[in-house]
């Protein structure tokens, strides 16, 4: 469900506060966003963009050191303009950045350039996993803790995957006892080839054709860092692969990312097989968060009972659903 608009007052006297009382500017909600209030600045020539913090009790400190980091880097992610900690008016964390040029790759990309641009946002994915979280899972965000360096809500890779307490909710969506015997095996396989210190490798969170900007066929930047979270380096994969019949052309981007990625970064020789437990895992922690939070009223959601088939067609084929 879409989020009410912030107090609009509010939000335009902290933008005269940021670009000063001489600037004329315009402030509109986005179309796209629901759990994050994001709002689009034109100012002349200019656009900027306002993330507003989904709670009041969320610091957006990681997102905005991790932003600065990685635009440092050279990683083409939008530029941190301000960051409020707490604005008392809004009752919330406030983020504002530069525009990346272009839209989002779709449908009506032409095929000559998804190549390019998959290898190009797959040497900034990797360029991404290069920075660390102590910890797995969300990001923690609390308004006492620092943003920098990152941390993460569990002490272990096994404590995130929670093999047995995962699998053991989806016999309430319908798995069988063999189904959820074969998840939690592999889940558990999951812990015995990911991580094995107490650090992870930062995750975007929800990597896919949608987040990957691109103006006229050339690769532009990647955008929306608000999930996330200290993982295996596989799970932004897998988000790839999972996503791919909400946000095409993700069936055709996989290749291309791991080449630019493999640029950057070694890609063990269990890739694939790491990717496919990333892609169980990750199936399966939603389909559970989901089924915990909402109940039956979950299979309402068409993207619920599509993961819901990916993770069976997982079982089934030993593979992830763009592996081919």
């Amino acid at each position: 469900m879409r989020k009410p608009d912030v107090d609009l007052r509010g939000l335009n006297a902290l933008l005269v506060e940021i670009f000063g009382p001489q600037q004329e500017f315009t402030c509109r909600r986005t179309p796209t966003g629901s759990s994050t209030q994001v709002y689009r600045v034109d100012r002349g020539t200019e656009t900027f963009y306002v993330r507003v913090a989904e709670e009041e009790q969320a610091s957006l400190a990681p997102e905005a050191e991790l932003h600065r980091a990685l635009h440092a880097a050279g990683v083409r992610v939008p530029a941190v303009v301000h960051y409020e900690p707490f604005d008392h008016t809004l009752a919330r964390s406030i983020m504002v950045t530069t525009e990346v040029h272009g839209a989002p790759m779709s449908a009506s990309t032409p095929t000559r350039a998804v190549a390019e641009i998959g290898r190009s946002a797959g040497r900034d994915l990797a360029r991404i996993h290069g920075v660390p979280v102590h910890g797995f899972g969300w990001v923690r965000r609390e308004h006492d803790r620092a943003g920098w360096p990152l941390r993460a809500e569990h002490r272990t890779y096994a404590e995130y995957v929670d093999p047995s307490a995962v699998a053991g909710a989806l016999a309430g969506i319908g798995f069988s006892t063999d189904q959820v015997r074969a998840i939690e095996r592999l889940l558990q396989e999951a812990v015995e080839t990911g991580p094995t210190a107490g650090v992870g490798s930062v995750a975007h969170g929800d990597f896919d054709a949608s987040h990957i900007f691109e103006n006229d066929g050339s690769y532009t930047g990647l955008i929306d860092f608000g999930e996330i979270r200290g993982t295996d380096y596989t799970f932004d994969f897998a988000t790839l692969c999972l996503n791919a019949e909400e946000v095409p052309p993700a069936g055709k981007l996989l290749g291309f990312v791991e080449e630019g990625y493999a640029e950057v970064r070694a890609l063990p020789d269990d890739h694939t097989r790491r990717i496919y437990l990333a892609g169980v895992l990750s199936a399966a922690h939603r389909l559970s968060t989901w089924y915990e939070r909402d109940g039956e009223r979950a299979f309402d959601g068409w993207f619920f009972r599509w993961i819901r088939d990916c993770l069976v067609g997982m079982l089934e084929s030993g593979r992830v659903p763009t592996a081919g």
